[in-house]
């Protein structure tokens, strides 16, 4: 029996150390853990307990001093395994990864080189951002850290387009791939989603479903347009590791449920980023961040990895590599086989821009690739060979087929932008009157211009409000100038959809308790990318009593802060109303900075309308009409209210009624004098002498 126990004592006990065998089958761990069972929980308890049943079977009993020492043995290595993969967890280390992928402790220093290598050929001319990002990902494994903390709290910070993002998933993918760290995915949180009040319940489900979805990184984005509730969360999530909860939660089947006042066992107060890598990636100074935070938060920080603005060496060799990718998707999805030049390289460079960024270069590929699609489907081309060509800072591809030389290439974008401006000057132009309010509006476009100049330069550009009221009597063009304002605003690049969403006091104010803020914001959400008309907006204010109308305004103002660069609202009212509006919110006068007022129409310029009007029915105006019209007109406007009188909406109706007559008078007349066009004096109720019929002056 010694022997036997001898025997299988030296078969543990190997060179003075324990050994151990990966191919067994690990033995849950006494612990509860959320993390994944690996090859690290085979241990000396499972070698001793193989060691008594192979005495047992060969019909011998050991001693009761020999059970107990190997009890105890058991129990002490259990211990050991359990503190060290505690400890390689800490770090980030997933053991059942590194005993799969390796099957030996991994070369973390030469992982490291590895996944430096990958990101620096992916993300060109940013090596001191990338060396910083790596000592991000590194500080756990040097530095150690606690099971309830993230391994590592940083800040990305830099440009738009700088290749933050690129950089982030490539070495999260490759430390992953190579077993050092959990797992090769992070994920993004786009904190802008959280924009309304109340968003932080849904911030907190999709954060407990990033946390436990395994990954190993959470990237936070667009902290700058979350709500405030949010924003303090994510404040204490750097500070403290962890999030506070907005109610009662409690985890049911890998679930996160609100239980409200209710006792259920597992009920939870706090949500822990512990384990996974805490990142928050933002195009904001750390100055902004102080503002935002508060100097703990800066405090809390690890790491602070910012990239910087492009050498030209490095524009060109990211313009390079996004060509070579174009020739290699057009060789395979197109047959279409091209060769470039240093000249396409250089053009494609240049068309870099602070504000872009390098995603600029993906653009002028992409409408390469599109023309190019398009030629293949238009003249069924088969294989051919074509080469990439630079003019007047254009890219084309010259291509033979038949022994015809052909060129295409990306539609000249500015020319399709001059053509839509043009349009919708044009239109604008055709506007009877309101020279003020034309010159507004196509001052809109220089600023603009400048700003984007400035923008493009690397300089500081403001991005002044263009909210506005229209401020006049009904009739005098306010709704017809949002419409064009719309589209001109679209034209020039400040808006991305252009519609014009008009809305009242009805599609914005409920009729019950919690109703008014859903609706408003459902506006908000339909005009994103174009306009908000809101007609006789003084009437969302009835007094401090009318509690549904003053949230609705404060739903509104407070959508207008998270949408300033894709919503544009502009209010259309009385002049005196209007007054009296602005003072409903505190916040309405500094965000409506432009007042516009639309003044009532001459007698000539209604006159003017008439006849645009009549014009755009298919009809003639009789020249006989024009004094008696005018003369209508001039008495209209000294003897009504112009409130009620309409302005060109009066016009339109005498259109209208003439328009009718004419119809009877032409019904009653002989075949061969009839002209079914043509607008006489009598159709609007006018006698020829120029009097009105029916004592309707």
């Amino acid at each position: 029996m010694k022997n036997d126990i001898d025997s299988i004592l030296d078969s543990m006990f190997r060179g003075g150390r324990l050994q151990f065998k990966s191919n067994q089958q690990p033995e849950k761990p006494e612990e509860t853990s959320s993390e994944p069972t690996s090859a690290f929980h085979t241990t000396a308890a499972q070698e001793a307990q193989q060691a008594l049943d192979a005495v047992a079977r060969t019909g011998d009993s050991l001693s009761e001093s020999l059970q107990q020492s190997l009890e105890r043995l058991t129990q002490e290595a259990r211990a050991d395994m359990a503190d060290l993969e505690r400890h390689l967890r800490q770090d980030g280390i997933d053991t059942a990864t590194v005993t799969r992928n390796a099957g030996a402790p991994v070369d973390l220093e030469m992982a490291f080189q590895v996944a430096r290598q990958e990101a620096g050929s992916l993300v060109l001319g940013q090596e001191d951002f990338l060396d910083d990002l790596l000592i991000a990902f590194k500080r756990p494994f040097v530095a150690g850290s606690r099971d309830d903390k993230p391994l590592c709290r940083a800040a990305i910070l830099g440009p738009h387009g700088t290749g933050r993002h690129s950089a982030l998933r490539c070495v999260t993918a490759s430390l992953g791939r190579q077993g050092v760290i959990k797992s090769p995915k992070a994920a993004f949180l786009d904190l802008s989603r959280y924009n309304a009040a109340g968003s932080e319940k849904l911030f907190v489900q999709d954060f407990y479903a990033a946390v436990k979805s395994g990954v190993a990184a959470l990237v936070l984005e667009h902290w700058e347009r979350c709500h405030t509730s949010v924003l303090s969360m994510v404040g204490a999530l750097f500070r403290e590791g962890e999030i506070p909860l907005p109610s009662r939660y409690a985890e049911q089947k890998g679930m996160l449920v609100e239980i409200g006042t209710a006792l259920v066992p597992g009920a939870v107060s706090t949500l822990s980023a512990g384990g996974k890598y805490l990142f928050l990636l933002t195009d904001q100074p750390a100055s902004k961040l102080v503002d935002a935070f508060g100097a703990p938060f800066l405090a809390a920080l690890d790491d602070q990895c910012q990239t910087k603005p492009f050498t030209q060496e490095s524009l060109e060799e990211i313009a390079r590599r996004e060509l070579e990718d174009l020739v290699g998707r057009v060789k395979k999805q197109l047959q279409i086989s091209l060769t470039f030049g240093e000249d396409a390289v250089a053009t494609l460079a240049d068309s870099f821009t602070p504000d872009q960024g390098a995603f600029a270069f993906k653009d002028g590929v992409d409408r390469i690739y599109r023309a190019l699609s398009e030629e293949k489907l238009h003249k069924s081309l088969g294989p051919v060979e074509g080469k990439l060509l630079a003019e007047n800072d254009t890219l084309w591809v010259e291509y033979t087929q038949a022994g015809i030389a052909l060129r295409v290439g990306e539609k000249d974008s500015s020319a399709v932008k001059n053509a839509a401006i043009a349009q919708v000057k044009e239109e604008l132009s055709q506007i009877v009157g309101l020279q003020p309010v034309k010159d507004y509006i196509l001052s809109l476009e220089d600023n603009f211009k400048i700003q984007q100049l400035r923008r493009e330069r690397g300089l500081k550009a403001d991005s002044p409000s263009m909210h506005m009221i229209f401020t006049g009597n009904p009739g005098t063009g306010k709704t017809t100038v949002a419409r064009i304002v719309s589209r001109y605003l679209k034209a020039i690049g400040v808006l991305q959809g252009g519609q014009l969403v008009e809305v009242t006091r009805a599609d914005l104010v409920g009729q019950y308790v919690g109703h008014t803020a859903p609706l408003t914001q459902k506006a908000i959400q339909s005009a994103l990318g174009g306009v908000l008309f809101i007609d006789e907006a003084y009437s969302l204010y009835r007094g401090k009593d009318d509690s549904f109308g003053l949230e609705a305004i404060d739903t509104l103002v407070k959508g207008m802060e998270d949408h300033r660069d894709d919503l544009i609202v502009i209010l259309a009212g009385y002049s005196r109303e209007m007054e009296e509006f602005l003072t409903a919110n505190s916040g309405l006068r500094s965000r409506f900075p432009n007042i516009i007022e639309f003044p009532d129409y001459t007698a000539g310029e209604l006159l003017e309308i008439t006849k645009s009007i009549v014009r755009g029915k298919g009809y003639r105006l009789a020249p006989a009409c024009d004094q008696p019209l005018l003369e209508y007109y001039q008495h209209q406007q000294q003897m009504g209210d112009p409130r009620t009188n309409g302005n060109g909406r009066m016009a339109r109706n005498k259109v209208e009624e003439a328009v009718i007559a004419c119809s009877r008078r032409n019904v009653r007349a002989p075949e061969e004098e009839r002209d079914l066009e043509l607008l006489l004096p009598e159709d609007f109720g006018f006698e020829t002498s120029g009097a009105p019929q029916g004592g309707s002056v």
